[in-house]
């Protein structure tokens, strides 16, 4: 698939790879703040797009709208200058949205057919980035899609929880991957970007 634009997976896994616990919500601590927000922003600048599973959408879309609107979320400790400027580059974003009952808005595309071949003619258009979130059910068949996936942006936290959706779980296909980037932060959280290595 040759294209001058890349799909990039980001999500947050606790060290035994598993992305929320038994219930959908995220474990404590979560050693997320300002100085790995900021990090992070030097890869959400690059993209334009982000395309989310329906339930992760649902997570994250309106929480940050609310922050974009100068708004505090009633759940939020504290809201940074990081905080403002992720909010605002997601406001700005194309939103893609992978369900087969939300119906699509003047603020999202919704994806209810084939997932890999609507990725793949995104792909195939001008833009930037295009940003990648979803749980393993969707992951797994994207991630073994020759071409398709660039790049994985996992931010790893200082805890292992024993029940939980793992972010590869499902997976049928080998990956390759080669290390671009390492940073680890002083709260425990360590952000590894991996290039793929395409099969021979």
């Amino acid at each position: 698939m040759d294209s001058g634009r890349r799909i990039a997976v980001h999500m947050q896994t606790t060290v035994n790879n598993r992305i929320a616990t038994a219930d959908g919500g995220f474990w404590e601590p979560f050693a997320w703040g300002e100085e790995e927000m900021a990090y992070l922003n030097r890869f959400v600048r690059a993209a334009d797009t982000w395309a989310l599973s329906r339930k992760l959408y649902e997570a994250i879309v309106p929480w940050w709208d609310t922050v974009a609107k100068g708004e505090v979320p009633d759940d939020a400790p504290a809201i940074t200058a990081a905080d403002r400027e992720f909010a605002a580059m997601l406001a700005n974003m194309t939103k893609v949205v992978f369900s087969r009952t939300l119906p699509p808005a003047d603020d999202r595309i919704v994806i209810s057919g084939d997932i890999a071949g609507e990725l793949a003619a995104l792909k195939r258009r001008p833009g930037k980035t295009i940003l990648l979130s979803c749980g393993p059910a969707t992951l797994a068949p994207l991630a073994g899609t020759p071409g398709l996936i660039d790049e994985y942006l996992i931010g790893v936290h200082p805890a292992a929880i024993g029940t939980g959706p793992q972010l590869f779980d499902g997976l049928s296909t080998d990956l390759n991957l080669r290390l671009l980037e390492a940073k680890a932060f002083d709260a425990g959280c360590v952000l590894l970007r991996y290039e793929v290595i395409p099969p021979r």
